[in-house]
């Protein structure tokens, strides 16, 4: 039983679930941490190519999987930037970047080796969000109105939202 919480708990700090500014008091901005990624280490580039990794046999820790996901989020800042600059709306920058969050999060879940964590984690995204793999783009817009957002607030509700993570789980893995 006290092996089944530490695992609960532990796939509950990996979580990294998107929320909206308000939702999330102890969210800090990702940023790239100042741990280097072990030369030799791949970094797969989606779930798909880190489960195939995984099969191979290459494995990460946890704390590289947390760091992988840092990684990707951090990228989110300079692709909407990037986009917004092409003249992009601002419905379209909330969906590449809600999409960039998502990715992130499906690759980093194929990274983790504990298989009953990421288990638990779906769980938790099906209790909470009504989906295994964390919150729909829709959900994320009936959860901005229902704060009182409208129009582009909203999209920019996701758009900030994507690029927080829990600064206590960054914390709980060194990072």
């Amino acid at each position: 039983m006290r092996m089944q919480l530490s695992r609960l708990g532990l796939a509950l700090l990996l979580a990294g679930s998107a929320t909206l500014a308000s939702a999330c008091e102890g969210s800090e901005l990702a940023a790239t941490p100042a741990q280097p990624w072990p030369t030799g280490l791949p970094r797969p580039p989606s779930a798909a190519e880190a489960s195939a990794l995984k099969a191979s046999g290459v494995a990460w820790t946890d704390p590289q999987v947390r760091q992988f996901y840092l990684d990707q989020v951090a990228k989110i800042a300079d692709a909407d930037a990037e986009l917004q600059r092409a003249g992009k709306s601002v419905e379209a920058r909330a969906r590449a970047a809600f999409t960039a969050r998502h990715e992130a999060r499906m690759t980093a879940r194929a990274m983790m080796q504990d298989a009953a964590a990421v288990e638990a984690l779906r769980a938790r995204d099906r209790e909470k969000y009504n989906s295994p793999d964390g919150p729909t783009f829709e959900y994320l817009l009936e959860r901005a109105q229902q704060k009182g957002l409208t129009g582009d607030a909203i999209f920019q509700s996701i758009i900030d939202s994507a690029q927080r993570t829990d600064a206590a789980t960054n914390r709980s893995m060194g990072l």
